[in-house]
């Protein structure tokens, strides 16, 4: 938009067309002779342009900072000076002193305000030349006035001094616009429209000042008071920044450089009619003429100068130019010879018209035999073709780069990586053609290829890992139509951990090297083989036929690994537990197929008489009823839910009881009273039987100290607790000392119980650990003697006391099965050739305790005497029999 072009709005032309009829109406009503109208009218025009003017210069001067205020302020000032004196006055205003004082206050502001506008960020004009443009306009304005308006009037005393006033404020404001104008030329802090509505304004100020002062008609002196007053309002209202079109901003400039020129055009039309009227000019004309002259011959010679200064400039500048673009160009070809990239411009059809010399150190080919080839021969015709389609659609599409990768061929006959951007130019005049910046990437995609082979694959075997099988299964699952398509054989190494602990990691390292090889060659093109971790494997089967392909790939490598291994001259065996687990239903994951795996391979090395077993939904149930039945366990174990029950051990000579073995007992919240039988092996497995026994053998302590009263003359009330091999550490012997301590039971009183196969664990350790605790003066006894695999040999190694005879064995005493009595009586001798009681466990009749008696067996329990009960229980049997047995 210009800045002059009035806006199309219906609000916009009604504003207009009320100012016009405002403006025009003065006149008018002096015309018909309505002189008292015509002087409302004239007052009510000049009062709302002030209003208006004021109201804009004030919004315009707001948004600025302070220090930018005061040339809007100093407007606001003078128009308020100009507009009410007017208003108050109306048609006094005249050649008196009175009549100009509005105008003597307003013209001097005017002029200060339009010299402390912004100036625009880029002016050409000096402030040397700026001045003299100024002077120039003022002795021109000067000579115009003084003969004009004031060599010939007569007026004295304050109406003379008012009239010599009046001209130099008008001069001041004519070379304040002038000069402010004649700076204007270049966008800046204000739009030239606004500058110019601001300085029209003034000018129209100055000259219905300038005829007021000299009696022109009223009517007519009004209208050009309010035009100025309006041009102010309008230089305020119009924005102060602006993009401007060419043709407005090569107009302002020319105005901006005939506005100096305008006064004087005047004052040569004023010296040239006195010239040739022949009228003698003031004095005051002369000197100002002869000044301007001055003024006239300082602008010129200055300009010259100037223009010589910026030829000079310019010469210079053309000659750095010149001179930076020979430098750029040798700079630019150092790069293209010397870059990373080879960069070829070839035409939509992939013929070369341009080779970087870079192809030689890259690609190793002479550019100057590329010229004129099609670039498609250097690589594969799948690469070539696609690499013709991504041309013709970069030509249709300028501005879109395109980026491929593909190999291209090396002069010294190998492929060589590459990663292309194909940019359009066949729009731009000096290239006209497709750029190629291509990339020699080899080293990174061999990068790439080494971080995914380490990222996938085992280190130690060089086979998939687990993380890289688990995606290949999910794979293998998407990519089903059908259920039973996809196997997981889940492979655990039998006999390893021993191989690994007798002769070291370096040799199981190696020896799972040779199992990672002959899985490999056990299975299927397209099956996949990976190391899951330690001495687990696991196989990837896929196919219509994937359930029997599994068995046959099971049956593959358990053929392969039968064979021994040969590691330093030594031979090892070693076989292999594997579970498979097939996509039955066809919605499962891969954790799950894996999982379901892993369970089938738990139930082969469970039965070592099968090869491999095949996963089945009952496998999962089992494992999920383990799950919750260990979770039970644990919350029983930290919620105080065990409970020892008690059995009596009688003296088989009198029936006495002498002593007790706790048996723990879990009280489930819904199964009631479950015996050890069901727990304690799942107790084993999960570590929980520590926990278990420390507890059990407190309390067994606790109660023991209350039974103490009930022990013969001299002896002591033996209780007895069983221990398991996972209590047989160096803690074992600190947790006794501590529970005797605290319950104050004698170690006489107490009785280890365990097995013949936790003797035989670890034999040294474990004698260890018996002889402290008979240093405590507790008692060991084997439990179940007579079924395990101990010898004469071990058993006078052990700090044992009590031999506990197996109820498989009392059974049969009485009974047709001599031979399993007879080996009671053994064990009875046994016992007394060794000095050990014996215990007889599972009595059930009154025959089979007469016959251990009649043996010598010293001791027995079973439920002949007393089933196992709750210690309050115990109690009250315990008080029942204590005197007879005192009698006795």
């Amino acid at each position: 938009m210009s800045w002059f072009a009035p806006s199309r709005s219906a609000g916009s032309r009604a504003i207009v067309t009320g100012a016009g009829g405002l403006l025009a109406s003065g006149p008018v009503l002096h015309l018909l002779g309505l002189d008292v109208a015509a002087d409302l009218a004239t007052r009510a025009t000049v009062a709302a342009a002030t209003a208006l003017a004021v109201l804009l210069l004030v919004r315009r001067a707001r948004p600025e900072p302070p220090d930018r205020r005061r040339p809007w302020l100093l407007l606001v000032a003078a128009t308020l000076a100009e507009g009410a004196w007017a208003v108050l006055l109306g048609e006094d205003v005249g050649p008196s002193a009175l009549g100009s004082l509005g105008h003597l206050v307003a013209g001097p502001l005017l002029a200060v305000a339009l010299w402390g506008l912004p100036a625009p960020v880029e002016c050409r004009k000096s402030w040397v030349s700026t001045a003299l443009d100024a002077a120039t306009a003022w002795l021109a304005s000067a000579i115009a006035t003084w003969e004009l308006f004031v060599a010939d009037e007569g007026a004295a005393g304050w109406a003379w001094l008012g009239l010599m006033a009046d001209p130099l404020v008008n001069v001041a404001v004519v070379t304040s616009v002038v000069a402010v104008l004649a700076r204007a030329r270049r966008p800046g802090g204000l739009a030239f429209g606004a500058l110019a509505g601001l300085c029209a304004g003034a000018a129209l100020l100055a000259a219905a000042g300038t005829a007021a002062r000299h009696g022109v008609a009223p009517g007519l002196v009004s209208p050009v008071l309010a035009a100025g007053l309006l041009a102010v309002a309008l230089g305020a209202w119009l924005p102060p920044e602006g993009v401007e079109s060419e043709l407005v901003s090569r107009s302002r400039e020319r105005v901006a450089v005939l506005v100096p020129l305008a006064p004087l055009a005047v004052a040569a039309a004023v010296l040239l009619s006195a010239l040739l009227l022949r009228v003698s000019l003031s004095p005051v004309a002369l000197v100002c003429a002869a000044l301007l002259a001055a003024a006239l011959v300082g602008g010129a010679v200055l300009a010259r100068l100037e223009s010589l200064a910026v030829e000079r400039s310019l010469d210079d500048l053309v000659v750095k130019r010149t001179m930076t673009l020979g430098t750029r160009e040798k700079w630019f070809r150092s790069l293209v010879r010397n870059s990373s990239d080879v960069i070829t411009v070839v035409d939509v059809r992939g013929v070369v018209r341009y080779q970087t010399p870079s192809v030689t150190r890259i690609l190793g080919h002479d550019p100057q035999l590329l010229v004129g080839t099609r670039i498609t021969g250097l690589m594969r015709p799948a690469d070539g073709r696609k690499l013709e389609a991504a041309l013709a659609a970069a030509a249709r599409n300028p501005g879109r780069p395109v980026t491929l990768e593909f190999p291209i061929w090396h002069q010294k006959g190998r492929w060589c990586d590459t990663e292309t951007t194909i940019t359009s130019l066949v729009h731009d005049p000096d290239i006209r053609g497709l750029v190629l910046n291509s990339r020699d990437v080899s080293e990174r995609r061999q990068l790439e290829e080494q971080l995914t082979q380490q990222a996938y694959s085992d280190a130690l075997t060089g086979l998939a890992n687990r993380a890289f099988f688990r995606t290949r299964v999910e794979e293998a699952l998407a990519q089903s139509f059908a259920a039973a398509e996809v196997a997981v054989l889940f492979l655990d190494l039998d006999g390893f951990k021993g191989v690994n602990d007798a002769q070291g990691h370096h040799v199981g390292d190696e020896l799972l090297g040779l199992v990672g090889k002959r899985l490999a060659h056990s299975v299927r093109p397209g099956d996949v083989v990976a190391r899951l971790g330690g001495d687990e494997f696991a196989i990837l089967v896929t196919g219509p036929d994937a359930e029997e392909a599994a068995v046959w790939v099971a049956e593959r490598v358990r053929r392969s690994l039968a064979s021994p291994f040969v590691l330093d001259g030594r031979e090892l065996a070693l076989g292999a537990s594997t579970g498979i687990a097939v996509s039955d239903r066809g919605d499962e994951t891969a954790d799950q197929l894996l999982r379901n795996a892993d369970l089938a391979m738990y139930r082969a090395k469970a039965r070592r008489d099968l090869g491999f077993v095949r996963f089945e939904s009952q496998m999962h149930d089992a494992l999920m009823a383990r799950m919750q039945a260990e979770s039970d366990l644990r919350h029983a174990v930290a919620n105080g839910d065990l409970v020892l029950h008690y059995q009596p051990v009688v003296e088989l000579g009198s029936g006495r009881i002498v002593g007790v073995e706790a048996l723990v007992r879990w009280a489930h919240h819904e199964r009631g009273l479950v015996s050890p039988g069901e727990f304690i092996e799942l107790a084993e497995e999960t570590g929980l039987v520590s926990d278990i026994g420390s507890w059990a053998i407190l309390e067994c302590c606790r109660q023991g100290a209350r039974w103490q009263r009930y022990a013969g003359p001299g002896g002591v009330f033996k209780v007895a607790v069983n221990v398991s091999a996972r209590q047989l550490t160096s803690a074992l012997p600190r947790q006794v000392r501590d529970a005797l301590v605290e319950t104050g039971v004698p170690g006489s009183a107490l009785t280890l119980e365990m097995t013949e196969s936790v003797l035989m664990e670890r034999t040294d350790e474990v004698v260890e650990l018996l002889r402290r605790m008979k240093t405590m003066g507790v008692k060991v006894a084997v439990d179940d003697f007579g079924t395990g695999y101990s010898s004469l040999s071990y058993l006078s190694r052990f700090p044992v006391d009590i031999l506990k005879i197996d109820r498989s064995f009392v059974q049969h005493i009485g009974s047709d099965c001599t031979e399993q009595g007879e080996l009671a009586g053994t064990i009875v001798r046994l016992g007394e050739s060794l000095r050990l009681e014996t215990v007889a466990e599972g009595i059930e009749t009154e025959h089979q305790r007469e016959i251990l008696a009649r043996m010598g067996c010293t001791f027995g329990q079973g439920y002949l005497f007393a089933r196992p009960m709750p210690a309050d229980e115990l109690d009250a049997v315990l008080a029942e029999q204590q005197p007879s047995a005192v009698t006795a």
